[in-house]
């Protein structure tokens, strides 16, 4: 079944992970891929990860320079061999530092369909 909410867009941002779960401090680096209103898909080492695992992650545009960089705490829900899928630990995406802005900043740059 189907939880997300909102369409997927794709992004290319570096992310540092820490496992907030777990007492062996997991930490990582990865790539989020793609985010919707409810959460996102992370590419990174899933060895030490566990379904439901709690990860709090600072992600930044990359090749940015730096830019701004955003916290978001979510809960992993699904994993597979290149990463995890998450869903924010917020319920209102309002909430999730930045989300709404870098949602509608993507959807600027996507390709729009013809009527």
């Amino acid at each position: 079944m189907e939880l997300r909410e909102g369409r997927r867009r794709p992004v290319s941002m570096a992310a540092e992970v820490e496992d907030l779960t777990c007492a062996l401090a997991y930490q990582a680096t990865g790539r989020v891929r793609n985010v919707s209103l409810s959460g996102l898909y992370l590419e990174l080492p899933v060895s030490g990860l566990t379904r439901h695992s709690r990860l709090r992650l600072v992600v930044r545009p990359e090749g940015d320079g730096g830019g701004r960089a955003y916290v978001w705490d979510c809960i992993v829900m699904r994993l597979d061999e290149r990463g995890a899928g998450a869903m924010f630990e917020a319920e209102d995406p309002s909430e999730v530092d930045g989300l709404l802005d870098l949602l509608r900043a993507r959807m600027r740059y996507s390709p729009r369909r013809a009527h």
